[in-house]
């Protein structure tokens, strides 16, 4: 294999968690430096590589110093296996004209595809501009770019996305359709000035690779069975809440998807539309006419809708127009930024929201983490864990010629709390927080209990466990 295929399979990542850094291959070996000999380091060279391992021992001076020269990015060269596509080529992206730099974008996006990356990051450094995928969650550096060359870049992607290419002064949003043989995807643009130069993110929204079902996001069993009894009821407000990135709206789109009937009017409002629906009227609020969430959901309620879908709640106007539209009998789903289901209570009363309201309003709410899922190669451990208070076997990612890094995709988590009349009548009372989240704890599995049980059955690590252990609240 090219050192961009072998790179693609052994990330630097490995390379240090190895402490081996690749020096040469022939036909039945593959020759590495390393700081001592291990055998066990050995055998899990052998299952990644199918070849036998011969190292070569040197101090940790020159390992370090012969590992950045390896894994240190070519000019204007992709770190990725070229050999994916026949079709393109991506093994420069120096380039001089519009139409070359139309061909790079192409490739990088197409690229970005074929790996399941959910964003692509251009990142501006001092001489350069790199590339960077976001894959299960994770960035990773894949090429760089010279500053002249992703100056036409920046103007190909504004010229697609219908916006200014002049302005390079000041923020701008955009989107575009990229096809390819087999799908369409639509991209989302945001760019942002920086100090050495533009900031550009580009979300890929590819439909065929979610699964708005239950259990495509990762509903099961009880869970599921609670969900689809809340969104049963005929009104309501259910929300959906977690940090940014944590799959609410893939689980606001699950639950149109199961909700869509040609006997419904389903109309939602969002900012802005992500995936297309068929047979559900979507909108998009409007920034520069002025229009926010509160107004496109006016204007839903004189259109004679049986459910409805809010982006956000991001204030207390729109707070309040969803939690009458529930009242007056309408099923009303959306989203909202707190850690679990007890705080987004809380946080509609920061807002300024009467506890009446959201009383006789709410009728759930749906908090959920991603974390990545454990490839088959995991290897387990048993010892005490602090942050469960026990002695259990958990596993540990290690990596392979399939998952490289030990992480194969990823999965939600979720806490589904369904407001019981002992919850309302707390939510009057104004317990506090600490004591609402004792009270709510009998009517649902937390999300530090559900955490515990994926990583008791092998599903996820610690790691992942400790990333959301911040966001979970008071584990």
């Amino acid at each position: 294999m090219n050192r961009d295929e072998f790179i693609v399979k052994f990330p630097k990542t490995i390379s240090e968690k190895y402490n081996v850094v690749f020096k040469n291959e022939d036909r039945d070996s593959i020759t590495f430096f390393t700081e001592e000999l291990n055998g066990n380091v050995e055998s899990a060279l052998k299952i990644i590589f199918d070849k036998n391992i011969v190292f070569e021992v040197v101090d940790s001076k020159l390992l370090n110093l012969k590992r950045n020269e390896f894994y240190s990015l070519d000019e204007d060269k992709l770190i990725l296996n070229f050999s994916l596509n026949s079709n393109y080529n991506l093994n420069s992206l120096e380039f001089e004209s519009d139409s070359e730099a139309a061909i790079a974008l192409n490739n990088i996006i197409k690229y970005a595809l074929e790996k399941g990356a959910s964003d692509i990051h251009f990142d501006s450094k001092i001489n350069e501009v790199v590339v960077r995928l976001r894959i299960d969650g994770i960035l990773q550096d894949v090429s760089k770019i010279s500053k002249a060359s992703y100056n036409l870049l920046s103007t190909r992607i504004k010229v697609i996305s219908n916006l200014d290419y002049t302005i390079r002064n000041k923020p701008l949003d955009g989107r575009f359709s990229f096809k390819t043989e087999d799908r369409s995807v639509d991209i989302r643009v945001a760019i942002i000035p920086t100090t050495l130069q533009e900031k550009i993110v580009l979300r890929i929204l590819d439909k065929t690779s979610v699964d708005f079902t239950m259990n495509g996001i990762g509903l099961f069993g009880e869970d599921a069975e609670k969900v689809k009894k809340l969104i049963r009821q005929p009104n309501g407000l259910l929300l959906v809440s977690g940090p940014t990135g944590s799959g609410k709206s893939s689980t606001l789109y699950t639950i149109l998807n199961h909700l869509y009937s040609r006997e419904l009017n389903i109309i939602t409002v969002e900012d802005p539309v992500e995936y297309k629906i068929d047979g559900i009227n979507q909108i998009e609020i409007n920034k520069e006419l002025g229009r926010s969430f509160n107004d496109g959901l006016k204007s839903i309620l004189r259109l004679d809708p049986d459910k409805i879908m809010v982006g956000e709640i991001r204030d207390r106007e729109t707070a309040q127009t969803a939690l009458r539209a529930a009242i007056t009998g309408h099923l009303v789903l959306s989203s909202i930024h707190t850690n679990d289901s007890p705080s987004a209570i809380y946080r509609l009363k920061d807002m300024g929201i009467e506890n009446y309201l959201i009383s006789a309003g709410l009728i759930g709410i749906i908090s959920q983490r991603l974390v990545r899922k454990l490839c088959e190669c995991a290897e387990p451990i048993e010892e005490y864990v602090d942050i469960f208070s026990k002695e259990m076997t958990h596993y540990k990612p290690k990596g392979c010629s399939k998952c490289r890094n030990g992480y194969v995709g990823r999965t939600a988590v979720f806490e589904i709390l369904i407001l019981t009349d002992e919850v309302k009548e707390a939510i009057v009372k104004e317990v506090s927080l600490r004591e609402f989240r004792e009270l709510c704890s009998k009517n649902m599995v937390s999300l530090k209990d559900s955490l515990e049980i994926m990583v008791d059955c092998g599903l996820t690590s610690l790691d992942e466990v400790y990333k959301n252990v911040e966001s979970v609240g008071d584990l």
